[in-house]
């Protein structure tokens, strides 16, 4: 198949553009040029700005692609001109969107989504009906989240291009531009604990990039996803006290979780700019039906046991690595998890005298 990967230069996009070289296909990469992988010498790079429409009207102008798969459109002028400057020209496109496109605010109760996750485990693809939005958001809302939401509308009403959706949770892996697993990975690794948000406390699922990779793969070359949406996630289902087992044991410590209430943690941890947030947790159960993808194109993911080896030993071996978020505050969530923790052990010892 003759390919463009539009911002396959990081992360699950540099992945999936070896992936396709490894099958035979013809690559082409469009990107600013900032990033050049080790394969770069090996793909066609058509070098644009994505939010100048006449310089990616005129790269693009001289070509026509079997599959498109689009990791870098994050508002909806970004598929709108996409569709125009193309128009006839592409074979079946593949949008990057993400499960953020169901909340308001980011670590917001279940109340401030679209949906209510509470009631909806699984969620599926079709329970929020995006026809009845509009392209408006509120200023306090999640401004990615809201983006993505357009997007997924202007290319369900418009797009006369064969489409897929594929919506991906909080993607975990080597190499990850956010830090997310590191904070996880780093204080783990110390040995002395976790202080997790008693709000946060919730069943959950993530991925890991090379199966989102593949899953980007599988989706395009079923013919079923053909103007259909997708959620791809873990089979697994983890929770704060799943998620630290499964990496103390990778990292051979001991499990250790502070439970501490949020009120606390929000008065103590926050910064004035920055909220202390254990990555993947949420006020709210988080996990997406996946029915639909094992159905239409046989989703599948790795074992975590395999995949966590895979990502902490990569983190522990780079040298001179930078602390995670709010790292430097480690001494002080350490005193709050553990002064928490005795304070419940002395108040059940005076129920138990009573």
């Amino acid at each position: 198949m003759n390919v463009l990967v539009i911002g396959g230069t990081r992360y699950m996009g540099r992945i999936l553009v070896q992936n396709l070289l490894n099958e035979g296909h013809e690559v082409s990469v469009l990107s600013r040029g900032n990033e050049k992988p080790i394969w770069w010498t090996e793909i066609n790079h058509i070098k644009a700005d994505r939010n100048n429409i006449d310089e990616l009207s005129k790269a693009l102008e001289k070509y026509s692609f079997d599959w498109v798969f689009d990791f870098q459109a994050f508002r909806k002028e970004h598929v709108e001109s996409f569709e125009q400057i193309t128009h006839g020209r592409v074979g079946k496109y593949l949008f990057v969107s993400t499960g953020s496109v169901y909340s308001k605010w980011d670590y917001g109760s279940s109340d401030d989504a679209l949906l209510d996750f509470e009631l909806n485990i699984p969620f599926k693809e079709t329970q929020v009906n995006w026809e009845t939005l509009s392209y408006e958001y509120d200023p306090k809302e999640l401004e990615y989240g809201a983006r993505k939401r357009h997007c997924e509308k202007w290319i369900i009403e418009n797009f006369k291009t064969p489409y897929t959706i594929v919506r991906i949770p909080a993607i975990m892996g080597e190499d990850d531009p956010t830090g997310r697993i590191w904070w996880w990975v780093q204080r783990i690794n110390d040995g002395k604990g976790i202080v997790v948000p008693e709000n946060v406390n919730n069943p959950f699922r993530t991925l890991y990039s090379e199966d989102a990779a593949k899953a980007f793969y599988d989706a395009m070359k079923s013919d079923k996803t053909i103007n259909q949406i997708y959620h791809v996630a873990t089979h697994e289902i983890f929770t704060p006290n799943s998620w630290i087992r499964l990496l103390s044991d990778v990292l051979n410590t001991d499990p250790n979780l502070y439970f501490v209430p949020s009120s606390i943690t929000d008065k103590y941890l926050n910064s004035d700019d920055d909220k202390y947030s254990p990555p993947l947790l949420r006020n709210y159960p988080y996990i997406a039906d996946l029915n639909k993808s094992d159905n239409d194109f046989n989703f599948t993911t790795t074992s975590p046991e395999i995949w966590l080896n895979k990502v902490v030993e990569y983190y522990l071996n780079i040298k001179n690595i930078e602390n995670s978020k709010g790292y430097g505050n480690r001494e002080i969530e350490l005193e709050i998890g553990l002064n928490w923790r005795k304070n419940i052990q002395s108040l059940e010892s005076n129920f138990q005298n009573n």
